[in-house]
């Protein structure tokens, strides 16, 4: 199979996880406030890739015609997405074949990739893949096996103030990280960004703010009120790395191997005592076939 396309972002980042040169196309633009694309992380073909579309209200909507355009081998469909139903049954008006694949839980990404892998005729390269991400799980788990979970906020929005009830897909992450969310709620929609106001976030104090991208950061670290939060007093806000992909949600892809590492050296330092850099260096090379020089680890971590 050489032309493969993946209905929502999971699915796709995959495909280019695996072999770039057998995406047709892009869910949304490569760069977008949550992903910043750099393009000394990735293939000049992927950031010239045509925009197909996505099911999902936060790309742009998906034109069946055009699919069919760019002749797809395989379409990829995410098993675990709330619109799963509606995009198998608007993807077979193709005649195109599809595989679902679960990936909403980090557990399941090493069998997913495997699983890819042999599907699109990348067999070595998914197993390779599966190894190191089911390491790291394994990793995580054993360090984490007598922690308490550490209580967070995870900001998103333009205030900072739109967020994910605690079983959302988007905090899968998180959560496998030793986190425990402080919005216990039911997801309303598939875009998630549940609201809340600013009284509940106080009551909240979360130990810990995570915030989604550099527009809310800016936000949580200028805005007064915000200096209320004892996560803020003490400095414990943290902007997701998102170079070229966000690390943790939006979409929740791959890139979250090294995101639940971040989140884990985060919340948990003493139990997870890995070189983090050193672990930067080596899932660059691996899933994205870069080496990242010490500088560009630093900036992606926002060090100084």
């Amino acid at each position: 199979m050489e032309k493969i396309f993946g209905s929502s972002p999971p699915m796709n980042y995959l495909i280019y996880a695996l072999n770039p040169n057998k995406m047709i196309g892009l869910n949304f633009n490569a760069k977008n406030p949550n992903n910043y694309a750099g393009s000394e992380f990735l293939k000049k073909t992927f950031l010239s890739l045509p925009l197909i579309g996505s099911f999902h209200g936060g790309g742009q909507n998906i034109n069946l015609e055009t699919i069919i355009k760019y002749q797809p081998d395989l379409i990829l469909v995410w098993e675990d997405d709330m619109l799963v139903e509606k995009v198998k049954s608007e993807i077979n008006k193709t005649k195109i074949p599809t595989i679902t694949l679960p990936f909403r839980k980090v557990e399941d990404m090493p069998r997913a990739i495997k699983f890819a892998g042999a599907i699109i005729n990348e067999e070595k390269r998914g197993d390779i893949l599966s190894a190191y991400a089911q390491k790291v799980i394994n990793e995580i788990i054993a360090a984490l096996k007598n922690t308490k979970p550490l209580r967070y906020y995870y900001a998103e929005g333009t205030d900072g103030l739109s967020t994910e009830c605690a079983s959302s897909f988007h905090v899968e992450a998180l959560n496998f990280a030793g986190g425990e969310n402080v919005h216990k709620c039911q997801q309303s929609g598939v875009l998630g960004l549940e609201k809340i106001n600013f009284e509940a976030l106080i009551a909240y104090d979360p130990d810990v703010i995570i915030v989604q991208n550099a527009l809310v950061f800016n936000e949580v670290a200028e805005n007064p009120l915000w200096q209320h939060l004892m996560a803020v007093k003490n400095k414990n806000i943290h902007l997701v790395p998102n170079n070229p992909f966000n690390w943790i949600d939006r979409p929740p892809s791959f890139m979250r191997i090294i995101g639940i590492e971040w989140l884990t050296k985060l919340f948990h330092p003493k139990e997870y005592t890995i070189d983090l850099h050193q672990r930067v260096a080596e899932f660059y090379e691996l899933y994205l076939g870069v080496k990242p020089t010490d500088e560009e680890i630093k900036k992606l971590l926002g060090e100084k």
